[in-house]
């Protein structure tokens, strides 16, 4: 099982665009494969969780389906200040390392600047690494995107060839 992760929780993000197309892009290819929106996550999920010590049952069932039952992760993370979302971290930061240990990831930057998320994709991974998660060499820094899209569809072929090149070679990785 494959699950894309939509690393933001902003209403209305474009980030969402891009996860969206490459979960569709996945189902397409006959991939086992699911969808999250950490717009799902619980308003309090920060301080009130396993980790902590609290049951948070919304939270608990999200970690047991999209991470826990998960085999690979497709982590979509827009730029923010530079890094990666703060509430991508908490989210990680919210279940025990072993529910992702062992695992592998690939990882997609998302920036309306030019960077595509470079250095975030590399603070990602080296907090993946930390937590023994096996991330693909090959990210994809997806730049620009304001250009690349008409309203919620991509338009761009040469970036929907390259995800579909990143998704074919994660299915093999």
């Amino acid at each position: 099982m494959i699950t894309v992760i939509c690393g933001t929780n902003r209403p209305s993000n474009s980030t969402r665009i891009f996860a969206e197309y490459i979960h569709k892009v996945l189902i397409d290819k006959q991939q086992d494969a699911q969808y999250l929106t950490l717009e799902k996550l619980p308003e309090d999920f920060v301080f009130n969780n396993s980790v902590f010590g609290v049951e948070n049952l919304l939270l608990d069932e999200l970690v047991n389906q999209y991470i826990s039952n998960a085999d690979k992760f497709i982590i979509i993370s827009p730029e923010y200040n530079g890094g990666f979302p703060g509430v991508l971290k908490a989210f990680i930061d919210s279940f025990f390392p072993k529910e992702i240990q062992k695992k592998k990831a690939a990882l997609v930057g998302i920036a309306s600047g030019r960077a595509g998320n470079l250095r975030g994709m590399d603070q990602l991974t080296n907090v993946l690494h930390y937590l023994k998660v096996n991330v693909m060499p090959n990210k994809l820094p997806i730049s620009r995107i304001g250009g690349l899209m008409d309203g919620d569809l991509i338009i761009d072929d040469e970036t929907k060839n390259l995800i579909n090149n990143l998704v074919d070679e994660f299915i093999e990785f």
